[in-house]
């Protein structure tokens, strides 16, 4: 695993979500974006409102 000289002791938590190279120390292929099932986005919708942002 990847080690970084970065040290943060406040309460915020970053993820890195940028690609890796294998020189970075990942070795493995990316897998595919996952979709959303229609059916389970419908009910998420209908609980919390639209996922759309409204400007």
């Amino acid at each position: 695993m990847p080690r970084t000289n970065e040290i943060d002791s406040g309460r915020r938590l970053s993820i890195d979500a940028t690609n890796k190279m294998a020189g970075e120390g990942f070795k493995r292929a990316w897998p595919p974006p996952i979709e959303i099932n229609q059916a389970v986005k419908a009910q998420v919708e209908k609980l919390i409102g639209s996922t759309k942002e409204e400007v």
